[in-house]
């Protein structure tokens, strides 16, 4: 007995019906076989794509995320550098008084040339990357109902 769940396996292609229905449904049955398993390869690879393309995007979001946790700080002045102005007047007894937040450090702070486009272009890879998951999970949403 022939494991396939209609005839045995196509050889040739059946000629198509002049009239639908004339030749007991024989042409429809295999094209339906035939349809359901390429569905069914097309489904499988799809998915197999798209749990790859989850995986590169879930790792490579997680590693930009890390190089923008140690940039994204260069982008303001550090406040340990106020507190250690402070300290130096107190410690070399300087006794003037601060008369406003212009005095500190912080106020001067510009940022390097390299660090805005650097920060830019890592938040714009990780966009890409949070987007990129979103619709792959999205695909693979769809394959379930397909």
């Amino acid at each position: 007995m022939n494991s396939s769940r209609y005839e045995p396996k196509l050889t040739k292609i059946p000629p198509i019906p002049p009239k639908f229905g004339d030749d007991g449904g024989h042409f429809y049955r295999y094209y339906d076989a035939l349809a359901d398993d390429l569905d069914k390869d097309m489904v499988k690879s799809l998915k197999s794509q798209l749990d790859g393309i989850l995986i590169f995007a879930g790792l490579f979001a997680g590693v930009n995320s890390a190089f923008l946790a140690l940039t994204l700080p260069d982008m303001k002045a550090d406040p340990a550098d106020d507190t250690n102005a402070l300290l130096l007047r107190l410690v070399t007894g300087d006794n003037t008084t601060i008369r406003s937040a212009d005095d500190l450090p912080s106020a001067t702070f510009t940022p390097s040339a390299g660090v805005l486009p650097v920060n830019a272009l890592f938040s714009l890879s990780f966009a890409l990357a949070i987007i990129s998951a979103f619709l792959a999970v999205l695909g693979q949403q769809w394959l379930v109902y397909y």
